[in-house]
């Protein structure tokens, strides 16, 4: 990597970053090019090169919980074959929904920017391919280690596995919710054990 393509990359970088502490305090509309600009410190010219729009900069704060997602699932799910007992399945399940689902506090702003997304998206269409995208790989994930652990009617256990995470995630992130991480873990833990019963 050049010297210049690092600079790039660590720009783009400290926009993301921005980009992510401005929804995670005031929505998605708290991230326009300028405040994106003013809370990153680079200038609005090389916020609108590196991303073009808000569209642009909302897509880019998505595929960064999407890779961060990658690089926790890449650990969580076994290189080969599966699990054959049943609390190897079952942490197995367990592994990829904490990779789906981080609730440290310093992952909290990555659950915010998601929620954040897929509720814009209801109102605003041009983030609803966004939204679907992440539904959609979502629920690929559970799916595949449904299957890897050996879950019978994968496809349907995905989605309710889904509707769990989905439920947990805005309980963490809205005013009403548990923020409690033991909890969430326990509800985790214990949906996962019917899944895959002793």
């Amino acid at each position: 990597m050049t010297a210049r393509d690092a600079a790039t990359a660590a720009a783009k970088n400290r926009i993301v970053d921005a980009v992510f502490r401005l929804v995670a305090r005031g929505g998605v509309g708290a991230a326009s090019l300028r405040k994106v600009a003013d809370e990153s410190g680079i200038n609005i010219g090389s916020v609108r090169h590196h991303f073009g729009s808000h569209e642009g900069l909302m897509v880019a704060a998505a595929e960064e919980v999407g890779a961060r997602m990658a690089r926790r699932l890449e650990r969580a799910m076994p290189a080969t074959g599966s699990p054959l007992d049943v609390p190897g399945r079952r942490a197995l399940v367990e592994a990829v929904c904490h990779a789906v689902l981080p609730v440290a506090d310093d992952d909290r702003a990555e659950l915010i920017v998601l929620a954040e997304l897929i509720t814009a998206a209801r109102l605003r269409p041009e983030f609803r391919p966004l939204a679907t995208r992440m539904g959609t790989d979502l629920r690929a994930v559970f799916r595949e280690a449904l299957q890897a652990a050996g879950v019978r009617d994968a496809e349907l256990e995905a989605e309710r596995l889904t509707a769990v995470v989905g439920g947990l995630t805005f309980e963490l992130v809205y005013p009403h919710g548990s923020t409690d991480a033991s909890l969430v873990a326990e509800v985790l833990r214990r949906h996962v054990a019917d899944l895959i019963p002793a």
